[in-house]
């Protein structure tokens, strides 16, 4: 790996915009349906919601509290899982018929518009990473001059207008053409209306007549006011402050807002390598992401095939590229120019490990459906007396992986080497920084 190889892919992007008002120039105009709906909706929720609870019939408001937060995670689980990593980034390659039917019907209680609309505008969200091309970030956290415009706008405000046609969106909405998911689109707001409406308002008139049904309507619009500022938080905290910021993106870590089961831990790993079902490298996606486990879940009963994960060759590469890019801003060019050769040398090692390393496992997961389609062939021999040319194959297949598995022990113990002297080199280089102060 060459040190520019290390270097970071763009520049962070700057401000397009300096007020609010700006982009109405730029072809913004207010969607007053939309605008109309979400502040209408909020300003019950915030007035009405306390005196439904008030004055529930007796017994009801244990109802209305479980309907709210069981609305609100419903609305996080289908827009997390489904709507963003299985449509919006395609981290499996088969979902099947039964898997798009549950988690579309569950994400109208999200009421964050069609999961082909809001898969769309998610697309364009992270191609922008590698276009360069930020105006057409449907809600980017870098607009603005301001932190509080960013945070406003990424939040919510963008989601109350119309934005300007692009190609880019109206190509990535044409991508997502299954048939379930055009049905949904086509049905969106009758489908919201009665998942939303009608449906609590029956219960809750049949539990306790026309003051139940608007008690369970006010916990009914808690539950979505709920889930919508959930994935929000995405857009606009997760997106503005962490911990490490994304090689080509503005995205952040943050390691304390598991509210969006996963995606509030917005590694900038997502944002690296977004194919990925997980959201981030190492032990930190493991327990700070409940979707993965959601997806694993899926994948043990048959519902979805094929997930897609980055190879340790590309994580490898993406994590040495933010950690040179990190050193060098804070290392004096003297002694940069002096370390920058080592550590490219050491990069290229650590990446070859990790190579050989995913060879390995292609090898061993081919070796392993030999071994499978082996011992059915043998059965069948058997069945038919064909003799022991079956068992002769079984064996020298199996002899085969008990080498392999020697080779991976001393591949996984060069690639954790290789990572470890990389490190340390970072480790001086940070050191010597320091000695020169």
């Amino acid at each position: 790996m060459s040190a520019s190889q290390l270097s970071p892919i763009t520049t962070p992007a700057k401000p397009i915009y300096h007020r609010f008002s700006d982009i109405f120039d730029a072809g913004f105009r207010v969607d007053w349906g939309v605008a109309s709906f979400l502040v209408v909706s909020h300003i019950l929720v915030l007035l009405l919601t306390p005196l439904a609870y008030m004055y529930a019939p007796a017994g009801l408001w244990q109802v209305m509290l479980s309907w709210t937060l069981i609305h609100a995670f419903i609305g996080a689980l289908s827009t997390t899982v489904y709507s963003h990593r299985l449509i919006a980034h395609g981290a499996a390659k088969d979902v099947r018929l039964p898997t798009h039917i549950v988690f579309l019907g569950m994400q109208i209680f999200a009421v964050q518009g069609s999961v082909r609309r809001w898969s769309a505008q998610h697309v364009i969200h992270h191609a922008v990473d590698k276009t360069g091309q930020h105006h057409l970030d449907p809600y980017s956290a870098t607009w603005f001059s301001t932190s509080w415009r960013n945070f406003l706008w990424s939040h919510m405000l963008t989601y109350l207008f119309d934005h300007p046609y692009s190609r880019e969106f109206d190509a990535a909405l044409k991508a997502k053409a299954h048939p379930a998911i055009v049905w949904q689109d086509k049905h969106y707001v009758l489908l919201l209306i009665v998942a939303n409406f009608v449906l609590p308002i029956g219960l809750g008139f049949g539990l306790a007549g026309w003051l139940g049904g608007l008690c369970m309507l006010m916990a009914s619009s808690a539950g979505f006011v709920l889930a919508q500022h959930n994935t929000w938080t995405v857009n606009s905290v997760t997106h503005m402050w962490g911990f490490k910021k994304g090689l080509i993106s503005s995205a952040q870590n943050n390691y304390l807002w598991l509210g969006p089961l996963g995606e509030g831990n917005h590694h900038a790993d997502h944002h690296d390598y977004p194919r990925d079902f997980r959201n981030g490298f190492g032990w930190s996606g493991w327990v700070l992401d409940p979707t993965r486990y959601a997806i694993l879940a899926l994948r043990a009963l048959g519902l979805v095939q094929g997930l897609k994960r980055a190879s340790r060759w590309q994580e490898a590469q993406i994590i040495a590229r933010r950690k040179v890019r990190d050193t060098k801003a804070k290392s004096p060019s003297v002694i940069w120019q002096q370390w920058e050769e080592k550590l490219a040398t050491l990069g290229e090692e650590w990446l070859a490990a990790a190579k050989a390393w995913d060879q390995f496992k292609l090898e061993k997961k081919r070796l392993t459906h030999q071994i499978r389609q082996a011992g059915a062939d043998s059965m069948a021999a058997a069945r038919e007396r064909m003799g022991g040319t079956q068992d002769d194959l079984m064996q020298d297949l199996r002899a085969r992986r008990e080498s392999l598995r020697a080779d991976m022990q001393q591949a996984r113990k060069r690639l954790k080497a290789g990572r470890e002297e990389f490190f340390n080199a970072l480790w001086e280089l940070k050191q010597a920084t320091m000695a020169v102060a």
